[in-house]
């Protein structure tokens, strides 16, 4: 008996260890890079900020993932064995803080002095394309597809006012809210632009358009009059961009491709970004010091395990349970430096912002905490962020919003247009105040702008605590106004401009690491399993979603919000979605 079980122990053993090892081989092929290979990056669908691992990874490929991009450019300037790196812009859906950030990983790369080359099938399509020909023009050369068009169009916000549809349905709005600016309402309460809307709308349009012609001149060493005029013209098709000098050259996929794995005379091996990207079998062991990178996506909710589809590319909600877990698990891991609280967040709840607000500050007060801004990071999403030792955002940030609204919608004359009423008994002279069936009465009105008013005071409180300024400097450039992160650094609203890496950099010398130190890297909150995110619907909405969805995500989301009575009381949400 224990003869024939200390075989089976024996063969067990030999069985694991060699599994162990075809594991192990397996994994130093996969990581294995040739000299003189080349990089290749393929940009195609929503650029996400945290891409999918393992089989979820997988099955969401049609995500760029920006962490992993990062990591890959990153590594790959410092690798021998890397010799250049090739851009592929397909169909890319990104924000223009996103597309900046890209650029700089381009420029970090090329810094290396290694060499770079972009195809561009088209910059834009019945749309603009700044963006994707922003992150291909950061390149030593760029090479257009012979039908592809440059829709180099300029920057629009369009806004979406529905009073006079509500009026004719009989629907009533009954909003607050605090801040000239904070005009998320304005959808349901104004049948045009208010003063203060349009001149928040031209800021923003002109501090957008003034960086993507900065870029584009800098990148194609053109003046910033030649870009407008250019601009003015646009559509432009492949002829004309190859004549105003905007692309290198005109050439197929194919054709590139060949040129590229030749590229000086030599022959190159290209490595898929994706697996230089992916960790190695034994990255993780023997780490030793590392910084924690908390990602804050999508829209501000209670509760945990959040879901919204018109929240951006990633799908992601950004839950209360969630970020307290992920703030508690950095905070109590002594290996853990520093924190770096990614945010891309419009905001959302009121109180749901409050409850991270406190864990920021809470593990702020025991290890330094770096905000990294990515395209949003507005509202709730800019109110996470105040309690930081440091801000970072890039100049296309859109953020500020420090303001609050609320409200609700009394549907009740809409109903009793197809002759159904509604009544109720009650006890309390409130009880109703946040049903949908009435107005608000002039005292529960007032009532309402008074609590309205009180969370935008403890707003300004918190900000100018976290920025070091007065209340009344705070409300000076707060009002609910919107800010690109260009802007929002000469109002001191953030310190410095730069995307992740600057982030780690600045953890680095918080946590009092050398900057060429090594360290770990934890990504929180944990990412769901496969089966999770199949059961919960998240798979099949990232896979259907489309950009078209941005444009009416604030009309869904104030709609939620005044229609759910639990929320309404007082949120904090930034609407504006610029179309570049």
């Amino acid at each position: 008996m224990f003869r024939r079980f200390f075989r089976w122990v024996v063969r067990t053993l030999i069985t694991l260890a060699v599994l162990f090892a075809i594991i192990a081989i397996s994994d130093y092929i996969s990581h294995r890079v040739q000299p003189n290979s080349v990089l290749a990056v393929e940009l195609h669908g929503p650029v996400a900020e945290r891409g999918g691992s393992g089989l979820l990874g997988l099955l969401s490929s049609h995500q760029t993932g920006l962490n992993e991009l990062r990591n890959a450019i990153d590594h790959a300037a410092k690798d021998p064995k890397i010799v250049g790196l090739e851009i592929k812009v397909i169909d890319p859906q990104m924000e223009l803080a996103q597309a900046q950030e890209i650029v700089a990983l381009i420029q970090s790369f090329k810094s290396h002095g290694k060499w770079t080359a972009a195809y561009i099938e088209t910059a834009g399509e019945s749309g603009a394309g700044n963006l994707p020909y922003i992150v291909a023009g950061a390149a030593d050369e760029v090479s257009l597809m012979p039908r592809g068009d440059l829709n180099l169009m300029g920057v629009q916000l369009r806004e979406l006012f529905m009073r006079g549809t509500l009026d004719w349905l009989g629907i009533t709005p009954n909003f607050a809210s605090a801040g000239q600016y904070k005009s998320a309402a304005n959808m349901f309460t104004n049948k045009d632009f208010t003063p203060a809307q349009k001149e928040e709308d031209e800021g923003l349009a002109g501090s957008l358009f003034d960086q993507i012609v900065a870029a584009i001149g800098a990148e194609r060493k053109l003046s910033p009059d030649a870009i407008k005029a250019l601009i003015d013209q646009a559509p432009l098709n492949a002829e004309a961009g190859l004549k105003a000098r905007l692309v290198d050259r005109l050439e197929y996929e194919d054709e590139f491709s060949e040129r590229v794995k030749h590229h000086g005379g030599s022959l190159h091996k290209l490595v898929d970004y994706t697996n230089y990207a992916r960790a190695s079998l034994f990255s993780g062991f023997g780490a030793g010091d590392q910084i924690a990178v908390i990602y804050g996506d999508g829209e501000i909710q209670r509760g945990g395990e959040g879901f919204d589809p018109f929240s951006g590319p990633e799908t992601e909600a950004m839950t209360a349970d969630d970020m307290t877990n992920a703030f508690k698990s950095a905070r109590e891991d002594d290996d853990v430096r520093a924190v770096i609280l990614r945010v891309d967040s419009p905001g959302g709840s009121m109180l749901a912002s409050e409850l991270i607000d406190r864990e920021v500050e809470l593990t702020a007060k025991k290890k330094p905490v770096v905000v990294s801004m990515s395209g949003y990071a507005a509202s709730g999403g800019y109110l996470i962020s105040v309690p930081a030792a440091k801000i970072i955002a890039e100049p296309g940030t859109i953020t500020g919003s420090i303001g609050v609204l609320g409200g609700k919608f009394n549907v009740s004359p809409a109903v009793q247009k197809i002759y159904a009423n509604t009544d109720a008994v009650s006890r309390g002279a409130n009880v109703g105040m946040f049903d949908m069936w009435t107005d608000f009465t002039p005292a529960q009105s007032k009532q309402f702008q008074d609590e309205i008013m009180r969370d935008y005071q403890y707003f300004l409180k918190l900000v100018a605590a976290g920025r070091h300024i007065t209340v009344e400097q705070t409300d000076a450039v707060a009002q609910g106004r919107v800010w690109t992160g260009e802007q929002a650094l000469k109002l001191k609203l953030v310190d410095s401009l730069g995307g992740l890496d600057e982030a780690m950099a600045a953890a680095k010398g918080l946590a009092r690491l050398a900057p060429d130190q090594p360290v770990g890297i934890i990504e929180l909150p944990e990412q769901p399993g496969l089966l999770q995110s199949l059961t919960s619907g998240k798979m099949v909405a990232s896979i259907t979603q489309r950009p078209a969805a941005r444009f009416v995500e604030p009309v869904i989301e104030l709609i939620r919000l005044a229609l759910s009575g639990h929320a309404i009381f007082s949120a904090a949400y930034c609407p504006v979605v610029p179309m570049l």
